[in-house]
């Protein structure tokens, strides 16, 4: 399995990871917008004041993720970009 996508996210979180279990994956999310920020949590309750990490403009960030865990993405503000490339870590995903 491998995928990017470009997501417009605002406030609300946005789940950017497949629902259920999976064989593991490697994650990577980057901020292309010129201001603003871009937050990552692993719950859907993620807010802008309560995350795991916080993407400055034009920066990423990579994570290997276990089977069965999941990300989510917000904004600090509506209709911000976030580019979001998802590779298995299992040869053939």
């Amino acid at each position: 399995m491998a995928s990017h996508q470009l997501y417009t996210v605002g406030t609300s979180a946005t789940r950017i990871t497949p629902l259920g279990t999976h064989s593991g994956l490697d994650v990577t999310i980057q901020n292309v917008n010129d201001n603003g920020y871009i937050y990552v949590g692993a719950t859907n309750a993620l807010t802008v004041s309560s995350y795991g990490y916080r993407i400055m403009p034009h920066h990423a960030i990579s994570f290997e993720l276990p089977g069965k865990d999941m990300l989510f993405i917000c904004a600090s503000e509506a209709d911000l970009n976030a580019a979001v490339i998802i590779t298995g870590l299992e040869i053939g995903d």
